[in-house]
C-alpha cells in the first residue's frame, strides 16, 4: 500500500469541518474535531484521590471542631446555672441556718418550669 493512497484514504473518512457543521452547528468553525475524553494517568488518578482524601479530612477536623465549641459552651451555660443554684442553696441567716425560704421558691421554680 502506497504512503499517499493511506493518507487520501484517511481524509476521506474525516468529516470536514462543513459536514460537521452541517451536522452539529453547535460547533464552531475554530474546533472542526471532536476531541475524545482522555483516560486520566496514574499520576493524575492519585492526585485527585490524595485531593479527595484531603478535603475528607479538612471536612473531618472542622466537624470536630464544631461539635467541641458546642459541647464546651453547653458544658460552660451547665456549670454556671449550678453555681447559681448552689450560691442561692447556700445562703444563711444571720444565726448561721440555711435559708429555707430560697429553698422554697427553687422548688416552686422547678415545678412551674416543668409544668410549662
Amino acid at each position: 500500500m502506497n504512503i499517499t493512497n493511506f493518507s487520501e484514504k484517511r481524509k476521506k473518512m474525516q468529516p470536514s469541518p462543513i459536514q460537521l457543521e452541517e451536522e452539529y452547528p453547535e460547533i464552531s468553525h475554530k474546533t472542526p474535531f471532536i476531541r475524545r475524553k482522555q483516560k486520566m494517568s496514574s499520576y493524575q488518578k492519585t492526585k485527585q484521590e490524595y485531593e479527595r482524601i484531603k478535603e475528607e479530612r479538612a471536612r473531618k477536623q472542622e466537624e470536630f471542631l464544631k461539635d467541641k465549641a458546642q459541647r464546651e459552651e453547653a458544658l460552660k451555660i451547665y456549670k454556671k446555672k449550678k453555681m447559681a443554684t448552689y450560691q442561692l442553696l447556700k445562703r444563711k441567716t444571720k444565726k448561721g441556718q440555711l435559708n429555707l425560704n430560697l429553698h422554697m421558691e427553687l422548688l416552686l421554680q422547678k415545678i412551674q418550669a416543668q409544668h410549662k
